[in-house]
């Protein structure tokens, strides 16, 4: 019998075979070596800039992408290889702006530039339903619209509130949109991280910062937006069974009452060893806990798989 293949009942796990040690090669140099040829490309106009003619500058950027468009089109290829040359080409059209730019000398913002440039991709990230490339996207909408944030004290939350309108979005838009498809588990994992942080960090200034306290309504109301992505990220660790955000959990509680800690006990050698000592405690008691979910999580899907196993053998 094949070493790839649990048999039932058995506790070891499943080992990759060389299928599908095949197809994560050739998907990891695929990746790769796209971007390689865009980093390459990016350092040709960079290194021969003062020697081409701005309209040879733009026609080579034009001829990339037509090129680029017509072989996702026209050629016969995976559908993963498919949505690599989508991403190569949509990569090409922040090339194309930024010779556009500095061609012209244009007066626009650096955030009008990311702005321009992911509003020409939107298309193409919506139907190609890839999620690497929706995480480039949701990177340059977000270099392009958090500049324009008011810069007051009510900036982290317009940055709280930003964050939770793209976990939304990739929450209920896959039950209308008809293209889009479920969000895996590390694109999830790291829209949930991103946005507890930013709450971590809101809990943390008002704790740490005397200023803050004073606007007693704009602290409320951080507190409050930290409680409600607290309490989202917590159902969504304990749904998706995801020790990544059940560990980023642990983190952040550390993280507050290491801001306690330093806000109420005092800095003579007593509240520094009591300061120590309860950090200490902490973060063993953290570590066992996130150890023996990890393992309570890893009996679940074996004793499930497992149990799979038998329905498809009864039938």
């Amino acid at each position: 019998m094949d070493d790839s293949i649990t048999l039932l009942g058995s506790d070891k796990p499943k080992t990759a075979d060389a299928k599908a040690w095949l197809r994560f090669v050739q998907a990891f140099t695929l990746t790769l070596g796209s971007g390689l040829m865009l980093a390459g490309i990016i350092f040709f106009f960079a290194y021969n800039w003062e020697l081409m003619h701005r309209w040879v500058k733009m026609g080579i950027a034009v001829a990339l992408i037509l090129a680029v468009f017509a072989v996702a089109i026209k050629v016969k290829m995976s559908d993963f290889t498919r949505k690599i040359a989508v991403s190569v080409l949509s990569g090409l059209v922040g090339v194309f702006w930024a010779i556009f730019g500095q061609v012209y000398q244009t007066t626009a913002d650096s955030y009008v530039f990311f702005l321009t440039w992911a509003c020409c991709i939107l298309v193409w990230v919506y139907a190609t339903d890839f999620y690497p490339l929706w995480a480039i996207f949701i990177a340059l909408v977000s270099m392009g619209v958090i500049p324009l944030f008011p810069d007051n004290r009510w900036y982290l939350t317009v940055l709280m509130l930003y964050g939770a309108a793209w976990i939304a979005f990739f929450v209920f838009a896959p039950k209308y949109l008809p293209n889009l498809s479920a969000p895996p588990s590390w694109f999830t994992s790291i829209l949930f991280t991103i946005e507890f942080g930013m709450a971590v960090c809101v809990v943390c200034f008002v704790i740490l910062n005397e200023a803050g306290m004073r606007h007693a309504v704009v602290a409320v109301l951080n507190l409050l937006m930290a409680f409600v992505v607290t309490v989202a990220t917590i159902w969504c660790s304990l749904r998706q069974k995801n020790i990544w955000l059940y560990s980023m959990l642990f983190i952040g509680a550390l993280s507050v009452l290491e801001c306690v800690f330093v806000r109420c006990l005092t800095y003579e050698f007593g509240g520094l060893l009591l300061h120590l000592m309860l950090s200490a405690a902490a973060l063993v008691g953290s570590t066992f806990a996130i150890v023996e979910q990890y393992k309570k999580w890893k009996q679940e899907k074996s004793e499930t798989s497992t149990n799979q196993s038998v329905n498809d053998n009864g039938r």
